[in-house]
């Protein structure tokens, strides 16, 4: 019996933990984090092995941490050289392109790239804690600075709220970036054969900005006690 092809060759994947690895990042990406298991994941690889898996990761949780440190490390290679030579934003427009050009243009850094934006919007649709300690553990800096950055620019917001704002932007980026093929599809018809990648980029930071800058009402502020 002729076995399956695995999802990524020695060529596109490197070694053994790197082959199963994108394997695991194809198929969380396309079918879910709940629908994969980790026999299945060294099958689609090609493993003849099945527990190679637990050998490489010990456990799903390895897998997912050693996915989130390898996007977050390629995230943060697109933002150092997206930065190099430029001088800090000095907008509240300049600090949020900022924020959003290394997820937008890591589909074209890798192959994997396009798996990898929808493997985060999964992520941050999972309520599981494990998973959120996980995001949190690697990705807090980043939205911790982004924050510092929309304090400066928008002083007269309360904390609560701007973090609030902040929290519901991350997701309508994650979310956006991953189904922005959706377009094409959408129930107004195909909306993509509007809008370029630069067209989308500056619609997509009016969109944000517009929330971000929204005067608070009397009913919108922070609870207090």
């Amino acid at each position: 019996m002729n076995r399956p092809q695995p999802l990524v060759s020695d060529a596109d994947g490197g070694d053994t933990r790197q082959r199963l690895l994108l394997t695991a990042l194809h198929l969380y990406a396309t079918q879910g984090l709940q629908a994969v298991s980790l026999r299945s994941i060294s099958a689609a690889a090609g493993s003849r092995n099945s527990a190679a898996m637990h050998y490489h990761f010990h456990n799903k949780m390895g897998v997912m941490q050693a996915l989130v440190e390898l996007i977050a490390a390629e995230l943060a290679s697109v933002d150092k050289k997206l930065r190099a030579g430029q001088s800090a934003p000095t907008s509240l427009r300049q600090a949020c392109q900022a924020t959003l050009l290394p997820l937008l243009q890591l589909p074209g850094t890798q192959p994997w790239g396009k798996d990898a934006v929808r493997f985060i919007s999964r992520l941050v649709s999972e309520s599981d804690p494990e998973i959120a300690e996980l995001v949190n553990r690697v990705f807090a800096p980043f939205w911790q600075r982004l924050d510092q950055a929309l304090a400066a620019q928008l002083p007269q917001l309360p904390a609560p709220v701007r973090q609030l704002r902040l929290m519901f932007m991350s997701t309508n980026i994650f979310h956006g970036a991953a189904e922005v093929a959706w377009l094409a599809h959408s129930p107004l018809g195909d909306m993509s054969r509007h809008f370029d990648e630069d067209s989308l980029l500056e619609n997509l930071l009016d969109y944000l900005l517009g929330g971000l800058q929204a005067p608070t009402s009397s009913n919108t502020g922070p609870v207090t006690e």
